[in-house]
């Protein structure tokens, strides 16, 4: 963890604009030391640097959520050994893919905002107490947000809340039970809630840096996962009652307006959003990617999802092209045109409102058969959108109905980075109650002569966690490899 801290000894001496240069924000090669800390505009660039790194984790959270799923799979293109092992369920901990320092970066940033801002306030008349806090919700926000990505791939991870200064500051550290993660995610996401901006001066900063409705929406999947469903209604409902969001038209002047949502970005449905421009040299790699080099494609299994239904505007030429598989929502530049993209600054979107109706469903279906017809009204709700004619309707067992929540899940969130997660989370509940749901879903999509080996990998549920990687445990003398791997290399 060493290797991890020193990277992000920084001195940030830049001013911060008040558009989206702001996440132009790079730090040099120096140590943010006490003294740095004297007004607010350096407050916020620390906390700028922090939304830049979260913007580097991208293609990390894309194959951390989707690729031990069955929603993508490796395309035809190059593709690194390391993201075709994970996909693979073929994954050691000497893998790229399973370092987490970048996470850990925007932790400790966010870190040294929780710590030093609030001396700010008797330095700088300008920056007073309510901006400060202000500045303490979005940290707070990223440093839960990180954390729960940390959390749902490695379970037992490092807790550190306080910020790497200098080489005084103990960098070894053992890891927590994962219950303590969950509860420090908590405590900083209820906690940022009453100083949140429900909107910002401008839309890009709406989207794109924390709101009370991107901490409402992060809390309720973190409710999702430990099991608290009350919760997850209560803050699913303050953001669909936030009169801020909502779902877009399905279909406007003939023409297919779900589709705004990747292809402009920062949409009223968008609630959090990676910001990307152009005009700004803020480009990301989603059409080399998904495109030109063709590294991730949609599985069958993610096609067949829309074979009941010709009506669903996200299905082919939408959410993917017929044929060759790609995920056209980022490379094209209207649905079903077959238009390209001109280059590649779309938004990567972590929360969207839709989302908010699916996650309530899912725990309207675990309040019990009571709730089981209104968690059907909200996936008729998202279906509606996406112009499909026929409902759903409620089915018997708590099962079949997470089921239905989760097959319109993988309609919706096509290469969002959702995939893995959704389906860990059902198996994982009330101790793994459904972990042959978990392997048969994982098997959908792998290979015959290799399905029972990953089955038999499957079983062991600490297989469905990633390894620490070999230069954080060399770093680190006090952390342990996670089970499943105290015998790979």
């Amino acid at each position: 963890m060493r290797k991890t801290y020193i990277c992000l000894l920084a001195v940030l001496t830049f001013a911060v604009s008040s558009c989206n240069d702001w996440l132009e924000l790079q730090p040099e090669n120096n140590q943010v030391s006490d003294e740095y800390w004297t007004n607010k505009e350096e407050v916020e660039a620390v906390l700028g640097a922090g939304y830049v790194r979260l913007r580097e984790t991208m293609e990390q959270q894309l194959v951390w959520g989707e690729m031990r799923g069955n929603g993508l799979t490796t395309g035809s293109g190059a593709i690194s050994a390391d993201i075709f092992r994970i996909n693979q369920w073929d994954i050691l901990p000497g893998n790229d893919f399973v370092k987490w320092d970048k996470f850990y970066q925007v932790i400790n940033y966010a870190n040294m905002v929780i710590k030093y801002a609030p001396e700010v306030v008797e330095k700088d008349p300008s920056f007073n107490e309510n901006v400060m806090q202000s500045y303490l919700s979005e940290a707070y926000f990223l440093r839960g947000l990180a954390y729960f990505y940390l959390v749902r791939n490695f379970r037992d991870v490092p807790l550190i809340t306080e910020p790497y200064m200098d080489d005084q500051t103990a960098f070894e550290v053992a890891k927590s039970p994962s219950n303590e993660i969950l509860q420090q995610i908590k405590m900083d996401l209820e906690g940022a809630v009453e100083y949140a901006k429900e909107v910002a001066p401008t839309v890009w900063e709406t989207k794109g840096r924390a709101t009370k409705w991107s901490i409402y929406a992060t809390l309720a999947d973190v409710y999702l996962w430990t099991e608290e469903y009350d919760k997850a209604v209560a803050a699913c409902d303050a953001v669909i009652n936030s009169g801020q969001l909502g779902l877009l038209e399905g279909v406007v002047n003939n023409n297919n307006n779900w589709y705004r949502i990747f292809s402009e970005g920062n949409t009223n449905e968008g609630i959090f959003e990676v910001q990307f421009d152009f005009d700004k040299s803020q480009t990301n790699n989603l059409v080399s990617w998904f495109g030109t080099n063709q590294r991730y494609n949609v599985t069958e299994h993610t096609v067949s999802l829309f074979a009941d239904s010709d009506e669903d505007i996200r299905g082919e030429g939408s959410s993917y092209l017929d044929g060759d598989f790609s995920v056209w929502k980022y490379l094209g530049s209207e649905a079903e045109t077959g238009i390209p993209r001109t280059y590649s600054d779309q938004n990567w979107i972590i929360y969207r409102i839709a989302e908010i109706y699916l996650m309530k469903a899912e725990a309207m279906v675990m309040k019990g058969a009571g709730s089981y017809d209104q968690a059907v009204e909200l996936i008729n709700q998202v279906r509606e959108r996406a112009q499909i004619s026929a409902p759903v309707s409620a089915v018997s067992t708590e099962l079949e109905m997470l089921e239905l929540v989760m097959e319109e899940r993988g309609r919706e969130f096509v290469g969002e980075g959702k995939n893995w997660y959704d389906i860990l989370r059902v198996a994982s509940r009330n101790d793994y109650e459904y972990k042959d749901y978990l392997i048969t879903q994982v098997l959908l999509t792998a290979p015959a002569s290799s399905a029972p080996i990953i089955r038999s990998k499957l079983l062991d549920v600490n297989s469905h966690y990633l390894p620490i990687h070999l230069d954080e445990l060399a770093a680190n003398r006090l952390l342990e490899q996670n089970p499943y791997y105290d015998n790979l290399n």
